[in-house]
């Protein structure tokens, strides 16, 4: 699993680089929170990220014509600015393999970047 695809580290300057998703370099010290969501398919690149998201869980039937969505890690800074990591390359559906693959790395991420960044 190569984290390098979709964020870079860098402790000497203590800063990431997201590369899929809201793409720049932010430092460290401007994160306050992190947490993996589902973006609704329809909404990915339109906006503020994570604003359409959907359960991780069993959809109601018949609740939503289009239950496609993408994985993706959401980061919050201090100034309360969104920032996206997107894990899904394709938009997939909530329990097929590809979903799981992507929550798993997106977990990861998630972890790593609290571990960097210092927060709970």
């Amino acid at each position: 699993m190569n984290l390098n695809n979709y964020v870079k580290f860098d402790d000497s300057r203590k800063q990431f680089e997201i590369i899929t998703g809201t793409q720049g370099k932010y430092s460290y010290d401007d994160v306050i929170r992190v947490s993996v969501l589902n973006e609704k398919a329809k909404y990915k690149g339109k906006g503020i990220p994570f604003t359409a998201v959907l359960p991780g869980g069993p959809l109601p039937s018949g609740l939503f014509q289009n239950p496609y969505l993408y994985v993706g890690v959401k980061i919050v800074l201090k100034d309360e600015t969104v920032l996206a990591i997107y894990v899904s390359k394709e938009k997939t559906m909530v329990n097929t393999d590809q979903y799981i693959q992507d929550r798993k790395i997106a977990k990861k991420i998630e972890e790593m970047i609290k571990n960097v960044c210092e927060i709970s």
